[in-house]
């Protein structure tokens, strides 16, 4: 506490043991209206710190899901799809060629490690859709009440 604060405390104290309690001390309306000022300006002043807090926390939330997208569109998922798919083509093309069953083999693993990106490429572009949704709930409970 500061020094004037505990000088205010101490002057309170002593007019109240003074009149002999704390019924006997006389309230004016300069004084409830002070106290009431008071009391409205720290209700202010708490609210405008958890509307920094939401907002700082919904701009985080914000950055982050921005970079997630950034980081989910540099995986080019498709690219790797299609060069798989023309080496299991390449693989498949050479075994009839030297009708050799080991390139069959190959090509069959290609296309199913095809299959798995292309399953996963549908799996980013679903996440892709819900960041914007993220993005909007966070502006939503970003607006006062």
């Amino acid at each position: 506490m500061h020094v004037t604060a505990s000088n205010s405390q101490r002057v309170v104290c002593d007019h109240v043991a003074a009149v002999c309690g704390r019924r006997n001390v006389d309230v004016n309306n300069k004084q409830l209206s002070s106290c009431s000022n008071a009391r409205h300006r720290y209700r202010l002043f708490i609210d405008d710190q958890k509307k920094e807090q939401v907002t700082a926390a919904c701009a985080g939330t914000r950055k982050a899901v921005n970079s997630e997208v950034q980081q989910l569109k540099k995986k080019d998922l498709e690219t790797d799809k299609e060069s798989l798919l023309t080496s299991a083509d390449e693989f498949a093309e050479k075994a009839d060629k030297q009708h050799n069953v080991s390139f069959i083999t190959k090509s069959d693993a290609l296309r199913k490690i095809a299959e798995e990106e292309d399953s996963q490429l549908k799996l980013v572009d679903q996440q892709l859709t819900n960041r914007p949704l993220q993005l909007s709930n966070c502006k939503i409970a970003n607006m006062p009440l």
